[in-house]
């Protein structure tokens, strides 16, 4: 008897057949999409600036104090997505600018604190001031009052990066290391999270919560869901990052602060359902920071957003 020889050939996602891994997050997209130049914005967390637009479409987004513990968020973009509305924006920090530096990224703000302006016109990045000068007609009032109702757009900015010929270049900068997420039956079970005080009272307490469906870790700021403006959902985050740093340090009168981010210390990673303890690094403001395993090895993240939360010490966290 002759048994006839069967060839396995493999199932292909038409979808996903012909995307690549983004270099910002990982996220399987055209070619084209593969590394654009990436855009920094700065965005309020005032209670009054609240639902932002534009922050569940980032693909890296950094959350630290300001002044009075108030939490300001810097926003990464790199895509051709038409966002309407990203914003309101607000003023940036020298640590801020140090974390976009090491993406060689435009930074997209309204005024900063003097040592933030210094250091961005310093590393001669490209510099989108949104409140005067020749960047300012990249910007537009929308809603509100006062200092919360400046925005910007997907398209206003891919006009900025024109403005300075960055929109034909590619970065260099060194890309995280991403993974497929794991099937359901694999993810972590049970109740997940983390709740972070950043110091300026249960307005801006931010607490996430483990999604096993989604994985993704669903957030709320002050107590209440935190909704994106631009979507009218909630939030939802691939990866977060706890980044333990010293103590912040008050720069003057106004209460500005610095807080250190060369350096290395500890990290906390939640992803797909589960808390693990690594380590960071980041030797210069164009170097990138690394997230590694307590064996040295650096991290995958899961392919989409990555939100850094930095936690200077004395400021309370916890991982559940």
């Amino acid at each position: 008897m002759v048994f006839a020889a069967v060839l396995f050939v493999p199932q292909v996602d038409a979808a996903t057949a012909t995307k690549v891994p983004r270099r910002i997050d990982g996220a399987l997209v055209d070619k084209s999409e593969q590394n654009l130049w990436p855009i920094a914005v700065m965005i309020d967390n005032h209670p009054a600036a609240r639902p932002q637009s534009g922050l569940s479409s980032a693909s890296v987004v950094y959350e630290a104090v300001a002044e009075g513990g108030i939490p300001r968020f810097m926003a990464l973009f790199a895509t051709s997505t038409k966002l309407p509305l990203i914003g309101p924006v607000r003023s940036t920090r020298p640590y801020f600018v140090k974390f976009a530096a090491e993406y060689h990224a435009a930074l997209a703000h309204a005024g900063g604190s003097p040592d933030g302006l210094i250091l961005l016109n310093s590393l001669r990045m490209p510099n989108i001031e949104g409140i005067k000068g020749k960047t300012a007609k990249f910007f537009f009032r929308y809603g509100g009052s006062g200092v919360h109702n400046l925005y910007t757009n997907s398209t206003q900015l891919s006009a900025a990066l024109k403005f300075f010929k960055y929109n034909t270049y590619k970065p260099t900068y060194h890309p995280w290391l991403y993974k497929s997420e794991p099937k359901l039956a694999d993810r972590g079970t049970g109740k997940h999270g983390a709740e972070i005080d950043l110091g300026a009272g249960l307005s801006y307490r931010i607490n996430y919560t483990y999604d096993r469906k989604t994985n993704s870790y669903l957030r709320l700021t002050g107590g209440r869901v935190h909704i994106d403006r631009a979507t009218g959902k909630q939030i939802a985050v691939k990866n977060v990052v706890l980044m333990l740093v010293p103590k912040e340090k008050v720069l003057d009168k106004k209460g500005r602060l610095d807080i250190k981010t060369l350096g290395k210390g500890k990290a906390i990673l939640m992803k797909d359902g589960h808390a693990m303890t690594l380590n960071w690094s980041k030797s210069s403001p164009y170097g990138r920071t690394l997230f590694t395993t307590l064996d040295k090895k650096e991290i995958q993240f899961n392919r989409g957003s990555v939100w850094i939360e930095v936690i200077p010490a004395g400021h309370h966290y916890k991982v559940f």
